[in-house]
């Protein structure tokens, strides 16, 4: 005789229910290891079949994949936000300061764990470094379009978002002080547009960085 004491299963819209599989998934993900995660734990979590999450998702790399890449856009949003919500005459140094900024504040919500693994790709599975692919295209993309960015050389852009990483991670891995927001973000931006000074008009310098 089947089970009587369990609460029948809501009846979502396919949309909803991933949605909210994937929101259960994003927590689930970020209190734990990669490995330590069953689609069995999820399902559960979620008041949904197992059979329901690998007809969704298909498997648990491809779930995973799938949080991975709904965090990333996220980050991605806040970022254009934050660049956007700026008035048109601030300068591309604030504009740059702001995207790294906002990935701060966003890495510095999340457990240590998820942040890391939004940042390094690891020894997850293939789908995730897929995805990450795809995100650092993104992350490009809004870099070329920062209006009045001096560097256009593809090797420069991918060596800041290189840079960018290494050091987020390591402020991740420090337990996000604030303290070191500032030569954080400082930094980055030297990385890319050289110092300040280089950057001031009539100082007679021109930053290497700007060259083709």
């Amino acid at each position: 005789m089947g089970r009587t004491d369990r609460s029948p299963r809501r009846r979502l819209d396919p949309v909803t229910r991933q949605a909210e599989i994937l929101t259960i998934a994003a927590e689930a993900f970020g209190a734990q290891p990669y490995e330590q995660v069953s689609m069995a734990e999820v399902a559960r979590q979620a008041d949904a079949s197992e059979a329901l999450l690998y007809r969704y998702f298909g498997s648990k790399p491809r779930l995973y994949a799938e949080v991975l890449r709904t965090a990333l856009a996220q980050i991605s949003a806040n970022q254009r936000a934050a660049v956007m919500s700026l008035a048109s005459t601030i300068s591309v140094r604030d504009r740059l300061s702001a995207l790294v900024s906002s990935c701060l504040d966003d890495l510095a919500k999340m457990e240590p764990e998820w942040a890391t693994a939004l940042i390094s790709a690891g020894d997850y599975p293939a789908e995730a470094r897929d995805v990450r692919d795809e995100a650092r295209e993104e992350r490009l993309a809004m870099l070329r379009g920062l209006p009045g960015l001096p560097v256009t050389n593809d090797y420069l852009l991918h060596g800041f978002i290189g840079f960018m990483d290494a050091v987020c991670l390591l402020w991740v891995e420090r337990g996000c002080p604030h303290s070191d927001r500032d030569a954080l973000i400082r930094g980055c931006l030297n990385a890319l547009l050289g110092s300040d000074d280089a950057l001031r008009p009539g100082t007679g310098r021109r930053s290497k960085f700007g060259r083709r």
